[in-house]
């Protein structure tokens, strides 16, 4: 497992050229999973990489296929990524019920399938990844737990 914070400005190296694209700097979660990387630094502004285009995700850099994985934004979520409204850290966290529980210190996933596995929040709360219920420009919505 590694986390949003520990990842974000690794190199991204396309496999075909062994060239740096670019450096990760946020992520595009829907559905519980990654769904893109956004794409800092590169040759192009704002990329996104689908993470299906993803060969590794290493501590040192993520690998992808090649310099063609980079891609503009396809649907008018992506746009909000790139113009960071839907970055998960630091953003408030709110339960299905309106109740704040403080803002997303971490994201911790699963390198090899992208899978949201928990959230910290704040200093110490941790939110199990399957209670993520969606990502806004406002706040991080996440299920009540059985004992809220």
């Amino acid at each position: 497992m590694t986390s949003f914070r520990n990842t974000r400005g690794i190199p991204v190296v396309a496999k075909s050229s062994a060239e740096q694209v670019g450096k990760v700097k946020h992520f595009v979660v829907d559905g519980g999973r990654i769904q893109a990387l956004h794409v800092d630094g590169g040759k192009k502004h704002g990329q996104l990489v689908s993470w299906s285009d993803v060969s590794a995700f290493g501590d040192d850099a993520v690998i992808v296929s090649d310099d063609d994985a980079l891609r503009d934004a396809s649907n008018d979520r992506e746009h909000r990524a790139l113009r960071d409204e839907l970055v998960m850290l630091d953003k408030r966290v709110l339960d299905d019920v309106g109740d704040e529980h403080g803002s997303v210190a971490d994201v911790v996933f699963n390198p090899d399938d992208g899978t949201i596995e928990s959230m910290t929040i704040g200093d110490e709360e941790r939110v199990a990844g399957d209670r993520l219920l969606g990502v806004g420009a406002y706040a991080v919505m996440v299920a009540g737990s059985e004992e809220d």
